[in-house]
């Protein structure tokens, strides 16, 4: 489209002619097999909405200093009928260069390392060299001097671009993937290393399943929020889909309030409370609505009931024995129990929210739940198995819950629609 398959190709065959005749050859180090290009992205977006590609290139340990590959010309390729590479906000035509590239404010280096000047890195090109394939191409070119490595043994990004959907791209899966055929690495003797792996970007595209507004970064609550009279306060717009993926489209959605005398919106997101009483935050994206009842009150009272809650994530030794606690959800018995500890009542996590439909993820590194994209500090392992206090359920997930003390029974009803 921008760059024309025969000059590309002309391009792509000279860096390789060039590294021929420079001596150069097929790497045999055992160490080049533990190479991999691996391009990181959002894995779920909303169709028109923007992404941010990472490169880098990961060699396990190998420090900068010492790894292999001094120079890189990749190849990545996209579904052109998903993604787009609107001129106007990605491309400028460079007069000196005679060819399309990527606006200096539509990619970005970010590390500080690979911003030295050890590492000369181009503007990414734009390039199609198949009309009649439905793909469009990406190339990206680095270079390294002084003794530095373009891999490491963390896989660091040494560029971000951007990307955008379509806006009829809907329910489909893609991936922005290596062309091994036409990406070239050479190592700091300027051999070509042809023996590394490729790890793509897998994304799906789909309208989400709910929209929840949000404080910050936090999770989605479901009990109101409470602000103090003539505070302004951040809000945010998260969008909650059926493989479990959040994603924040605070800019994408509208921000309405259902009465201006108590809340006023002022841009995505900024809310300003300009009257005590209650009212309602409400988003739209296409016939997606989210709403957040809001109580605004004193700044006295509202020091009061802000205060935060205290985490309590731990773990309960397997050989505890804990009186059990029957669950009924919606008037139906499940299968798994809950748990009384400390005196307190405790359920299992996952099996309650996929009753729900809600997806229950883990973070490995934290070693802790994740609802809604963010990792639960309120919650308890117990045999490996992770629990959160009944009495926080209102407010993770929006189910009513009732206790029988005397017959040991936890009773939630959780509406439809949350």
């Amino acid at each position: 489209m921008y760059f024309g398959k025969k000059l590309v190709m002309g391009v792509l065959s000279f860096l390789l002619i060039a590294g021929c005749l420079s001596g150069a050859v097929v790497a045999k180090d055992s160490k080049a097999k533990g190479f991999s290009i691996d391009v990181t992205s959002n894995s779920t977006l909303i169709p028109g909405q923007g992404i941010s590609v990472n490169v880098g290139i990961l060699n396990p340990g190998a420090p900068h200093e010492k790894g292999d590959v001094q120079s890189a010309t990749i190849v990545l390729s996209y579904d052109e009928n998903i993604f787009t590479t609107d001129e106007a906000e990605v491309l400028r035509f460079d007069e000196t260069l005679g060819k399309y590239i990527w606006r200096d404010d539509a990619f970005i280096i970010p590390t500080d390392y690979f911003e030295s000047k050890d590492y000369t890195i181009q503007n990414p090109e734009p390039a199609d060299l198949d009309p009649n394939d439905g793909k469009q191409e990406i190339i990206i070119s680095i270079s390294a001097k002084n003794g530095k490595s373009i891999s490491s043994s963390s896989g660091e990004a040494f560029i971000s671009f951007y990307l955008k959907t379509k806006e009829d791209s809907l329910n489909k899966q893609t991936s922005i993937e290596v062309l091994p055929a036409m990406t070239l690495l050479v190592n700091h003797t300027g051999e070509t290393i042809q023996s590394y792996n490729t790890t793509p970007a897998n994304i799906f595209v789909s309208i989400p399943k709910n929209i929840f507004v949000v404080a910050g970064t936090m999770r989605p609550d479901f009990l109101p929020f409470i602000f103090s009279l003539n505070d302004g306060n951040e809000l945010n717009a998260l969008a909650y889909f059926e493989n479990g993926d959040a994603v924040y489209v605070t800019d994408m959605v509208t921000w309405h309030s259902t009465n201006t005398e108590v809340l006023q919106p002022h841009g995505n997101g900024n809310i300003q409370a300009v009257g005590l009483g209650t009212a309602s935050v409400k988003v739209t994206f296409g016939s997606i609505t989210g709403e957040k009842k809001i109580k605004v009150v004193t700044p006295a009272t509202a020091a009061i009931l802000n205060a935060e809650p205290e985490p309590y994530a731990t773990v309960i030794r397997s050989d505890s024995k804990p009186i059990e606690v029957q669950i009924i959800i919606n008037g139906k018995i499940i299968a798994d129990s809950g748990r009384i500890v400390s005196g307190s009542v405790y359920i299992p996590l996952r099996a309650i929210s996929e009753s729900f439909g809600v997806v229950v993820g883990y973070d490995s590194s934290k070693k802790l739940p994740v609802l809604y994209g963010s990792p639960l500090t309120q919650s308890r392992n117990i045999s490996g198995t992770s629990y959160v206090k009944a009495k926080d359920l209102p407010s993770l997930l929006g189910a009513n819950i009732k206790w029988s003390n005397a017959t040991k029974k936890l009773y939630i009803e959780y509406p439809s629609k949350p």
